[in-house]
């Protein structure tokens, strides 16, 4: 799988420029004092009808200037957010659809760029299958099988795996685990959804035999032992499960593994001394055709 940019993690673009009212208004003082010498004592008092002049000036400039740093970043695809971000859709060929969250958007955006560079890739596969149903779609995946191994090597057998944000909601937010034979696999409509678009004319390659299919949940068990600092209110405690959900929904995908210490780390929030992870023991490898979802999960008070 090709490697996805975090654009959140990009430096800070050098056409955005920091802001200061304070670094603007003495800039403009120096300057002032430096053609006019005599006013030099006179800005030196709040009250005088110079220094309010000149401060409501270098507010005015900075507002200017806020309002450029905005304008540069409405044409930056990580920065860019509702019409500004249409429009750089509009430029790469990626219309939003119906509801569709600008995080979200963004990412087809920025996906379609990459597919398009090369006909038959995963990337080129893994865009069309999104662009299929964006708002019900949380990820992709694009694989071959030879010899009952997953690979990345073309070899035109294409294996195109769907993981549904419903399925991915119902069974990281809830309380309780779903049954084995529900909320588990995505809807018919998406799957067919995908495979229309994928096996259409104008975007399966002449050579390529593509599957789609279902994403495997791989449900584990979580337990851990807690213990609270003194004096740490219960309900620190009473959240903990909830968190873990939420930053669980937020960082599952196909493909990732989960790690004892990532759990210890979603758990070891403000007021807990100590986590001890009971289970899972160790890292647990997760496929590309697979996402792990948490099937129960036991948080045990601990006191030491």
């Amino acid at each position: 799988m090709t490697t996805h940019i975090d654009l959140s993690k990009l430096p800070d673009p050098n056409i955005i420029e920091s802001l200061s009212f304070e670094a603007i208004y003495e800039a403009r003082k120096a300057r002032f004092v430096e053609l006019a010498p005599e006013y030099a004592q006179a800005l030196e008092l709040e009250s005088d009808p110079l220094t309010v002049w000149l401060q409501v000036e270098s507010y005015q400039e900075l507002l200017l200037r806020q309002r450029i740093n905005q304008a540069a970043q409405s044409n930056l695809l990580a920065f860019a957010t509702g019409a500004d971000l249409e429009h750089l859709g509009a430029f790469y060929g990626v219309e939003r659809v119906v509801n569709e969250q600008d995080d979200d958007y963004r990412q087809r955006i920025r996906n379609n760029t990459i597919a398009s560079s090369t006909a038959g890739s995963a990337e080129h596969y893994r865009n069309h299958a999104i662009n299929a149903a964006p708002n019900e779609i949380a990820d992709v995946s694009v694989t071959s099988k030879r010899d009952g191994m997953i690979t990345n090597e073309h070899n035109g057998k294409v294996m195109v795996t769907v993981l549904e944000k419903q399925v991915l909601d119902n069974q990281t937010l809830g309380k309780t685990p779903a049954p084995e034979s529900q909320d588990d696999t995505p809807s018919q409509t998406v799957v067919e959804q995908v495979a229309g678009k994928v096996l259409d004319d104008a975007v399966k390659m002449l050579t390529d035999s593509v599957t789609v299919q279902a994403a495997e949940l791989k449900k584990i068990d979580v337990e851990a032992d807690i213990y609270l600092q003194p004096n740490t209110s219960i309900d620190v405690f009473n959240e903990l499960e909830s968190l873990l959900r939420e930053a669980w929904r937020n960082e599952a995908k196909l493909d990732w593994d989960l790690a004892p210490s990532w759990i210890s780390a979603q758990l070891h929030k403000g007021g807990v001394s100590y986590v001890d992870i009971k289970q899972p023991a160790e890292l647990i490898n997760i496929s590309p055709e697979q996402c792990a979802v948490p099937k129960n999960i036991q948080l045990t008070l601990r006191v030491r």
